[in-house]
């Protein structure tokens, strides 16, 4: 397939990434986009490209029910309508995939607030009714569905009753003793939609009716019976009647569309575009791709080349930078050692920015907006120019050189090769400085010592290499910087068998100078490959300790919420427990009335009960910050029987404080609180944080009325800890009835309060509130003696 995009752009492999995104397309206006696909102009283009492949990327990841139904021809269809001509069954049943599919992105925009703001955001017209007739009237293939319309449903029943009665009557004929013997089979079939009798050749003429056809052989004639002719006409009239209603109803169906054509096109402009843009969120999906950032220099992270990813081949990531201050990045190393898979991986992720696609990298990969990309890669030799290689090569430079400039990257494989290496090499030193003095970014393959060795020294040079195992013998397509590559000629045509002799002659002939600079360039190879090894470890080891101390919070909080929740279930049960205990001990007390010794002994052990109960509640109390002795109105205090912070109304007085807690305010002894912050130095609390719970326990107004407990609204694990609470407090007093208000709600709360009290050892007994008490709502409790 031809795609019309750049040379350059197909030289580094674009065509395989354009594939790519034709699979992930659906409409056919989308595959026409990525057909054109073309660079963008400029940077902020490109940003707002990315921005709708970022932002789609994100719904398609959320919402797994965005869909794009495959959509076809859809403005030659219109044209048609337009025009005033019926469309058939099949061109009508093809509007309903974009009629259905433009309705479910109105309503997935409007669920996940994508407004005007958003770059995948499109005004989508309505076209009310119009898919839902289509789709009652036909049905996926275009046939008009039988009960489409009242008279078409008369129709086809008047149809389909007479070919019965058509077919019941040649049966019978067919059963006809004086007939059977002149029939070639014992079947009804069917010629020009007429029903006919397969008869002998021989007997032709015995049978009154039409003949309509013969078979191949001659043999069988296909006769009309005379006594089927009128059935036949009939059935044909009605057949005419039914043709002629559905044909009215496509013809009223396509001017329905015609009506609605600016509508519908609008919608196709609208949903090819989406499709192209989720075909490119597509893309980055399902190749982990990243968002490029635009920058001052190159800097791509753990970059693999896109068309081996695409093709499914393994590639190793590697990191490709330009450092400050650089503009030509020289790669160099053995043969097939993944140099060239290196450069045009610099271009085509060059390439797929410019155009709005996420890049093969990892996050944070920067580039500079490149204006041009060039590139001279490959066999350059031209015969129907009749020039060599080299001549050709020398054309795509000049050619190069004359339209580069600042903003420009230039991708050179083998610079100036194919020619006499000192004078090849020469030649591509000056046109790389004359690259560099122009202001383009140069990425350039070689194998010539001379610029592996300039490199290594001029500020405008970065030197890397593709990493050969020496001991193995092999490369490893990772790319080490910082340090020049050897060619390994020598190694890799020792390990594909090349003959001993040559291969000592050879390394014989390389004595002198140049393996003095080939032994140092090794060494400084060899020290920068330790230097990137530790580099690595030491990234590996920071990654590992960044990921311990994840697991080290996340290992906190969760034994944070362990603690909380363990305290919250001790305390729940030593609750229970002095509950169960001193409900115990009343009903002993109640049995022991007329022991007056056992009812003083057992008055001593309630005693030491309620001092154990409130050594519980001292040791899950905060620490005290004011004395009790220094607590003045104001302060901020904790009440012990009601496990929470509250505020001090007056100063003790006789030992007794009131205070508030939420919107409660109680009489409690001075021992039952603990002095929390002094007044003015409170944290302030946010408003409605705590709610009222209860009111007149243990204060002046106990028996103005009856004390209650409000727990409306709590889940019922909470309403039950403020009942626990609730009853700890109220049965250490004098009161004897209790209301508790849980509201009617669903019942699940009103169920477990009930439950608890039907098991508790404070309760006597408890009844359902009257009228005037607040119904299903209240629960009203008695305490036992």
């Amino acid at each position: 397939m031809k795609f019309d995009i750049a040379k350059t752009a197909s030289l580094l492999g674009m065509e395989t990434v354009v594939e790519s995104l034709l699979a992930r397309t659906d409409t056919q206006g989308g595959r026409e986009l990525v057909m054109a696909v073309r660079p963008a102009h400029d940077a902020g283009e490109a940003e707002r490209l990315l921005d709708q492949t970022g932002a789609m990327l994100n719904l398609i990841t959320g919402r797994r029910d965005f869909d794009i139904e495959p959509v076809g021809d859809i403005p030659g269809l219109l044209g048609k309508a337009r025009k005033g001509r019926a469309l058939s069954g099949a061109e009508i049943v093809s509007f309903a995939p974009l009629l259905r599919t433009a309705e479910r992105i109105k309503i997935i925009f409007a669920a996940e607030g994508i407004g005007e703001e958003s770059p995948i955001w499109t005004d989508m017209p309505a076209v009310h009714g119009l898919a839902g007739l289509i789709e009652e009237s036909l049905d996926d293939e275009g046939n008009v569905i039988p009960t489409a319309t009242p008279e078409i449903e008369r129709l086809f029943e008047t149809v389909n009753s007479m070919r019965r009665s058509i077919r019941e009557k040649a049966e019978a004929l067919i059963r006809d003793t004086s007939l059977a013997s002149m029939l070639q089979d014992e079947f009804v079939t069917l010629r020009e939609n007429r029903f006919v009798l397969p008869v002998r050749a021989e007997h032709k003429n015995h049978i009154e009716g039409i003949i309509h056809d013969s078979s191949n052989t001659g043999q069988t004639f296909f006769i009309e019976p005379k006594a089927l002719v009128d059935l036949n006409n009939r059935l044909k009239t009605a057949e005419m009647e039914l043709t002629a209603e559905i044909e009215k109803l496509l013809a009223e169906l396509s001017g329905m569309i015609a009506e609605e054509a600016d509508a519908i096109e609008t919608m196709y402009v609208s949903v090819t575009r989406l499709d192209f843009i989720a075909g490119r969120a597509r893309l980055a999906r399902d190749y982990s791709m990243a968002r490029p950032v635009f920058g001052e220099r190159l800097d791509i992270k753990r970059a693999v080349n896109p068309m081996m990813a695409m093709e499914g081949k393994i590639a190793e990531p590697n990191d490709i930078a330009l450092p400050e201050g650089k503009r030509i990045l020289v790669i160099s190393g053995p043969n097939t050692g993944g140099k060239t898979v290196a450069l045009k991986t610099v271009g085509l992720l060059s390439s797929m920015a410019k155009t709005g696609l996420f890049i093969t990298a990892a996050e944070g990969s920067r580039m500079p907006f490149y204006g041009d990309i060039f590139a001279d890669i490959g066999d350059s030799q031209s015969i129907t120019e009749n020039l060599s290689t080299f001549s050709a090569h020398l054309t795509v430079i000049n050619n190069i050189l004359n339209r580069a400039g600042k903003g420009s990257l230039v991708l050179l494989d083998e610079l100036m090769v194919s020619t006499d290496p000192k004078e090849g090499s020469a030649l591509a030193v000056a046109a790389l400085d004359r690259l560099a003095a122009m202001g383009a970014d140069v990425v350039v393959t070689t194998h010539f010592g001379e610029i592996k060795t300039l490199a290594q020294f001029s500020p405008e040079y970065h030197n890397v290499s593709m990493e050969f195992d020496t001991l193995k013998m092999r490369p490893t397509y990772r790319m080490i910087s910082g340090a020049p590559g050897a060619s390994s000629a020598i190694a890799v045509a020792e390990k594909l068998g090349m003959d001993a002799g040559i291969i000592s002659a050879a390394r014989a002939r390389l004595e002198g100078g140049d393996e003095r600079i080939e032994k140092a360039m090794d060494e400084l190879r060899e020290q920068t490959q330790r230097l990137n090894k530790a580099a690595r470890e030491a990234e590996t080891l920071r990654a590992e300790a960044d990921r311990l101390k994840v697991e080290a919070q996340k290992l906190k909080d969760e034994l944070a919420a362990q603690k909380e929740e363990l305290a919250k279930t001790a305390k729940r049960k030593i609750s229970a427990d002095v509950a169960a205990a001193r409900g115990e001990i009343s009903m002993l007390i109640e049995e022991a009335r007329k022991a007056a010794g056992e009812k003083e002994s057992l008055g001593k052990a309630r005693e030491r009960l309620e001092k154990i109960a409130a050594q519980a509640r001292q040791a899950a109390a905060p620490d005290e910050v004011v004395r009790r002795e220094e607590l003045r109105a104001g302060d901020e205090i904790y009440v012990l029987p009601l496990e929470k912070k509250g505020t001090l109304d007056s100063d003790p007085a006789d030992g007794k404080v009131e205070v508030t807690v939420g919107a409660m305010r109680v009489t409690v002894n001075l021992t039952d609180v603990i002095g929390v912050a002094r007044a003015g130095k409170m944290k302030r609390k946010a408003p409605g944080r705590d709610r009222p719970v209860g009111h007149g326990i243990g204060g002046s107004d106990a028996a103005a009325e009856t004390p209650e407990l409000d727990i409306r609204g709590m889940r019922a694990d909470d309403g039950i800890d403020e009942l626990i609470k609730f009853l700890d407090v109220a049965y250490g007093g004098e009161l004897r009835e209790l209301r508790i208000i849980h509201g009617k709600g669903t019942g699940a709360l009103r169920t477990a309060v009930r439950e608890y009290l039907a098991g508790s050892p404070y309760i006597a007994e408890f009844r359902t509130g009257g009228p005037r008490e607040g119904g299903d709502g209240v629960t009203v409790v008695k305490l036992r003696g």
